[in-house]
């Protein structure tokens, strides 16, 4: 945090959103330190910087005793915490800590005593056992001289690891910076500061604008106003408000050279004393700029960038509403131009195909009753055999008639094939005109695959060989003979027409010279419609089997049944064509309406986050104004109290 703004335009969505949820984790937790710390009365100051830049040195140079370990290599491995021996009930030792949270004085089992004289070895060879060590030491000087016993607060003074001593402990000492009110930064004037220590500083930079700076080992240096220069320059880019108040911050000594005898009175080097003097005073006298003006900073920057933030997803989800918004709008007129074509197009597309197969229907119909009424014309392609084999020759009639039929049935099949692959072709053009271009569903080739047709099945009887039409004379006479007979029957009386028959019989047989002809003519008339009976066979076959072949026809239904089935089996392919439509457009339509119930949930969820991020600008704008509100320059307090 602490940037007003940045550019994020080539970071995906979720990676920023999972690099801010785990910055804000960061701040909460460092709230959560920043009011423990503004709260305590106390005042921790870390003394940290490069590794063997004599932070260990200052520290005993401040505390005018030898406590800590010092040498020309690293010697410091562990955080050591230096308090006044009045805090551990006026008892000096050293707590060697394995666990910080749980540490507490009054309980021994949460530390281990350390002899003073083994503190050397403990922080040189056996600080992995402990991440922390609490040294209660006394001060012999007065409350005016001493930094620890100084009669106001309790002052801890912590010795870091250097910054670049490993990855971990560098990590540990970034992070313990956010639990110190004052950071004292110790480098050395030999190499100025590295690039851990510039990563530091920007990083404490975030909360603490004013850092107390040490520029170590000062008299080791022959161009000391080059020096000077140089690292005021780096300060001057690292903490602009440190190098505003360079005269208080920025200190150029030689900590080595301070008297650490016990008792001795050698004064310091002025140098030495007068930042003696100006850390006491900012740690001490200008508490309002060390322990709050960093916390009051911090959550400026806070809410800056909770501003920035809230400004940027407010205006963000607002154009996304607004988009949303846009498209549905401009969008709802292709979504009920859609529902309309829907209902036009399927109505057409069954109206098209029902058209189609009415017409093959009737078609076949009246093309069959045709084939059936010229039926007869079959026959003349049979040979007849002669009498001895007609009732082949009936039974060939039969079968030819049948096979016509058969063959008419299979030629309306295939113009139902070519009338319904039209239709098809219409229905697919209607589908690609609303839809696109989409591969053809139906294949008329499937139409009539399978044999169903129906045969009309006739059996040859011996009746179909007979069948008595006579000629017109003949047929007169019949009728004259059959007229005579019914008026004599009447006249005589009698009552049925055998007993009339009986009595000619009887008249016949009492008239010789009438019974000599009967005989003679009736053989006659026996041969004569015998001749005529085998002579008309091959007619009378012909006629019957024609005429029973029809009856046939109409008892069965067979002209119907077959229109039917070739127009069920045209409706069959073109129905699905227009399912193909029909599931595509309402998939079109499904498509459409999840698009826009998406984008509905994209206004709503906006519209929400905007109202959202608005309320959020709102409220870090009004807190922002109360932080900025608080006075931390002690001058500006001293006035106003005045």
């Amino acid at each position: 945090m602490g940037h007003s703004s940045t550019d994020l335009s080539s970071l995906e969505s979720k990676s920023i959103a999972n690099l801010l949820t785990d910055r804000l984790d960061q701040s909460l937790s460092h709230l959560s330190k920043l009011q423990a710390r503004v709260a305590d009365t106390s005042s921790k100051v870390l003394v940290t910087g490069d590794l063997n830049s004599g932070k260990s040195t200052f520290v005993n140079a401040l505390l005018k005793r030898e406590i800590l370990p010092a040498d020309q290599q690293p010697c410091t491995s562990v955080f050591c915490e230096v308090l006044d021996a009045m805090l551990n009930d006026g008892l000096e030792q050293v707590h060697a800590i394995p666990t910080v949270e749980t540490y507490n004085r009054l309980d021994p089992n949460t530390y281990h005593v350390i002899e003073m004289r083994h503190l050397y070895k403990v922080i040189t060879e056996d600080y992995e056992h402990y991440k922390m060590l609490k040294i209660y030491a006394n001060d012999a000087r007065t409350t005016q001289e001493s930094l620890l016993h100084n009669g106001v607060v309790d002052i801890a003074l912590i010795d870091s690891p250097g910054l670049n001593t490993d990855s971990v402990k560098t990590t540990a000492v970034f992070a313990r910076q956010e639990e110190i009110d004052v950071v004292v930064f110790v480098v050395s004037a030999e190499n100025h500061f590295t690039l851990s220590g510039k990563e530091f500083l920007w990083n404490a930079a975030n909360e603490k604008t004013h850092i107390f700076i040490v520029v170590n080992r000062f008299d080791s240096i022959r161009d000391k106003d080059r020096c000077k220069r140089l690292i005021l320059e780096q300060i001057r880019q690292l903490s602009p408000a440190t190098y505003a108040d360079a005269d208080d911050l920025v200190h150029f000594v030689s900590a080595g050279n301070v008297d650490l005898e016990p008792g001795s009175r050698k004064l310091d080097a002025p140098d030495f004393a007068r930042l003696e003097q100006r850390l006491r005073a900012f740690v001490l006298e200008n508490r309002t700029k060390s322990k709050l003006l960093p916390a009051k900073n911090y959550l400026a920057n806070l809410l800056k960038d909770i501003s920035v933030l809230s400004e940027a997803n407010e205006k963000k989800s607002s154009d996304a509403y607004a988009k949303a918004t846009m498209e549905l709008e401009q969008d709802l007129p292709a979504y009920q131009h859609l529902l309309r074509v829907r209902d036009r197009l399927l109505e057409q597309v069954e109206k098209v195909a029902e058209q189609a197969v009415t017409s093959v229907q009737m078609h076949a119909q009246n093309r069959l009753n045709q084939a059936v009424e010229h039926v007869g014309q079959a026959i003349g392609t049979i040979e007849y055999p002669g009498i001895l084999l007609i009732w082949q020759y009936a039974q060939d009639i039969a079968d030819s008639m049948v096979q016509k039929l058969l063959n008419e049935v299979r030629q309306e099949e295939q113009h139902a094939r070519q009338e319904t692959a039209v239709c098809l072709e219409r229905l697919h053009s209607m589908g690609t005109e609303h839809m696109g271009a989409y591969a053809m569903a139906a294949d008329v080739n499937k139409m009539c695959v399978k044999n169903r047709e129906r045969r009309v099945s006739i059996t040859v009887e011996t009746t179909d060989f007979f069948d008595l039409v006579l000629d017109d004379k003949l047929s007169g006479a019949a009728l004259s003979f059959g007229a005579a007979a019914m008026v004599g029957g009447r006249m005589l009386g009698f009552k049925d027409a055998v007993s009339s028959i009986w009595s000619v019989s009887n008249m016949m047989g009492n008239n010789n010279n009438l019974r000599r002809w009967v005989v003679p003519v009736v053989g006659v008339a026996s041969v004569g419609f015998l001749v005529y009976v085998v002579s008309d066979m091959r007619s009378a076959v012909e006629r019957k089997l024609v005429k029973k072949f029809k009856q046939a026809v109409r008892d069965t239904g067979y002209v119907e049944g077959q229109g039917h089935r070739i127009a069920r089996e045209s409706r069959k392919v073109l129905r699905v064509e227009g399912w193909e439509i029909q599931n595509r457009i309402q998939k079109a339509i499904e498509n459409k309406e999840q698009k826009r119930s998406e984008t509905e949930q994209v206004a709503l969820v906006s519209k929400e986050t905007a109202e959202y991020f608005a309320s959020i600008l709102s409220k870090s704008g009004l807190l922002l104004e109360k932080v900025e509100m608080v006075q931390t320059d002690p001058h500006l307090i001293a006035k106003e109290d005045a």
